[in-house]
């Protein structure tokens, strides 16, 4: 996966740099803008605006942090990196602030372009990317520069703005691009297919998109300070009203067959440390064992000794007793890289009926999510039917317990899928994340919940040195104030 978004992205620098250049004498000229040429236009530029996108929200958090290492989807046979284990160092996530001069930048730039050329529907594209990059940004920092940070020449020591600030930006640049992928005048140059790799310039899938983004980035606010849950789930309500309807709708970058580039789950499956195939822990096994989920065949090998078996990470398995490993034929070259699927609409349909206290209607929303993610993974009815039946899945009278039974079914149908299942743990607690499993893991009630800042912007940039490093094992972002007994 990392050679196709690399490959689309070197295109995107090469056309950004030689588009910049009509005049080599121009040193003023910014080389990450959009210039008119009369090759060079919004077209080209999508593709690897999109591409920067998936490997933002996929590759660079999973690949170079260990995401399925601390969900507990994954758990390492043989030597774990230190990261498995929490410790991280100051420059930890330094691809996620790097979007600030990448794929920020240029979704912002498409975005500037599309404007001044009166094209709605790039500058539409352009407004959902960057919402989603600041959304983002905002949940791995909280408190970080605004539109300061993507003009350095100006401002070399941007200040900073608060989450709340951030947030806002973003869902008016959501709501912008509601309005002009609707817009009666789409402009002179309109997306084709084969330029919106995503969505296949199918505006009414944006549109959902867009909407569903507002959900999510709601319930994330549930336990922001002055908000009270109900307010939050009934806004993220009024906005699923409109968003993703189907598993036709879900976001993300597919991987061709008859491609060599590959998908995260299957580089990660190919060149596991164990040369066995990754190897699921022994939480998520059980977890799902329990239930006696029928997605385990589709997920997992049989273990040696038969049946489904994980593994503690950190520790190495001998012959005979070989546990089980996440099977080849579902991590496959071609799964696609998730943005947003449209089981994750439904789970918070059902948090927020939960967080409202309507169990009734919490119950229709958890079974009609569970459904969307089996059937995506073609589970038969007849296992679906009886895994819905099983008590276990009767949502409970209690706000607290209703949401841990669907986050819990949440985090099951999000894996190895989006970054979702860091930042519902981070935010609900849920669900029960067994870190006594990794070995030698520093913390056993939390990994860190959020990303330090990089060093030189500490060293160098006065609103960032004035905020300081934060301690992120007891606090994450402004919205990560739900009470713990640990904090």
């Amino acid at each position: 996966m990392k050679k196709i978004y690399s490959k689309i992205c070197i295109v995107l620098s090469l056309l950004i740099l030689f588009s910049a250049c009509d005049n080599w004498l121009n040193v003023d000229e910014d080389p990450n803008a959009i210039t008119d040429s009369p090759s060079i236009n919004e077209g080209i530029y999508l593709t690897g605006v999109e591409a920067e996108w998936t490997q933002q929200a996929v590759t660079f958090f999973v690949w170079w942090n260990g995401m399925k290492d601390w969900l507990l989807w994954y758990a390492a046979d043989g030597t774990q990196g230190y990261e498995t284990r929490f410790e991280i160092a100051t420059d930890y996530g330094i691809e996620i602030w790097n979007a600030y001069s990448g794929a920020l930048m240029h979704s912002n730039a498409l975005y500037e372009k599309a404007k001044e050329n009166g094209n709605n529907r790039f500058q539409a594209i352009g407004a959902a990317i960057s919402a989603w990059h600041w959304f983002n940004m905002a949940d791995y920092y909280d408190q970080a520069p605004l539109d300061e940070a993507l003009n350095g020449a100006e401002f070399p020591y941007p200040n900073v703005n608060t989450l709340e600030e951030i947030y806002a930006h973003a869902n008016a640049l959501l709501d912008e691009a509601i309005q002009l992928f609707n817009a009666s005048d789409p402009g002179d140059l309109v997306p084709t297919a084969s330029q919106d790799y995503i969505f296949g310039a199918d505006y009414s899938k944006w549109t959902k998109l867009c909407y569903s983004l507002k959900a999510r980035y709601a319930m994330r606010l549930t336990y922001f300070p002055g908000n009270t849950a109900a307010g939050q789930a009934d806004l993220a309500l009024q906005y699923l009203e409109n968003g993703m309807t189907s598993n036709d709708d879900m976001c993300a970058w597919d991987h061709l067959d008859n491609l060599t580039y590959d998908s995260y789950i299957y580089e990660e499956s190919l060149y596991d440390y164990s040369a066995e195939g990754m190897t699921p822990s022994t939480y998520i096994v059980n977890l799902l064992n329990d239930l006696n989920d029928p997605r385990r065949p589709i997920f997992w090998t049989e273990a040696e000794q038969g049946g489904y078996i994980g593994h503690n990470s950190g520790s190495s398995s001998v012959s005979g007793e070989k546990p089980s490993r996440w099977s080849m034929s579902y991590c496959t070259q071609s799964y696609p890289d998730m943005i947003m699927m449209y089981s994750e609409c439904l789970f918070l349909e059902a948090e927020a009926y939960a967080l409202k206290g309507e169990y009734t209607s919490a119950q229709t929303a958890l079974n009609a999510a569970v459904r969307a993610d089996m059937e995506y993974h073609g589970v038969s009815e007849d296992d679906i039917v009886a895994y819905l039946a099983q008590s276990e899945l009767t949502v409970p009278s209690d706000v607290e317990a209703a949401q841990e039974l669907v986050m819990t079914q949440k985090y099951i149908a999000n894996t190895f899928e989006t970054t979702e299942s860091y930042f519902d743990f981070i935010r609900t607690g849920y669900p029960k994340l067994d870190f006594t499993i990794i070995n030698q893991v520093i913390n056993t009630n939390t990994f860190p919940r959020r990303n330090p800042y990089p060093p030189d912007e500490i060293e160098k940039n006065p609103s960032i040195a004035a905020i300081g490093q934060p301690d992120y094992f007891k606090k994450g972002v402004a919205w990560d104030t739900k009470s713990f007994s640990w904090r």
